[in-house]
């Protein structure tokens, strides 16, 4: 396996997973949510009843190119998604879909997520846009 195979997310889009490029990625920080229901009771003591344990996945790219262009040449380096490919799957995904993490050891996890927060900037206009995307996925 060389380096451009190891992305470290998938997204499904209906089809097939389809690789969400590493170029210029911040880290892919996680935070975990719980759902419960605590009260102190009459004594001082505390009750609490966990429903779930949620994942909250976020991350952004920096100066991450718009297209993955085949007329200039200008594209990701490990040829995954570019910055209109995931503006595109943010506006056509209302609901939850499937989302493969891949860790550098192999393992893969899949987790049914919907996207919460998207934004973009544009930082650089050229012949190729450079995107600064920041997004965040909640399981479901």
């Amino acid at each position: 396996m060389v380096w451009t195979d190891n992305a470290a997310m998938f997204w499904f889009d209906g089809t097939t997973y389809r690789k969400v490029t590493d170029h210029n990625r911040a880290e892919l920080s996680v935070a975990v949510e719980r759902i419960e229901n605590s009260q102190r009771m009459v004594n001082g003591t505390l009750r609490r009843y966990t429903v779930a344990k949620k994942r909250t996945w976020s991350t952004s790219w920096d100066m991450l190119p718009s297209t993955n262009s085949k007329v200039n040449g200008l594209k990701t380096v490990d040829g995954g998604w570019a910055g209109e490919d995931i503006e595109a799957f943010h506006n056509s995904t209302n609901g939850a879909f499937q989302m493969q993490l891949r860790r550098g050891d192999g393992t893969v996890e899949t987790v049914t997520v919907m996207i919460t927060d998207f934004s973009k900037d544009i930082a650089k206009r050229g012949i190729v846009d450079f995107w600064n995307l920041s997004i965040t996925l909640e399981e479901v």
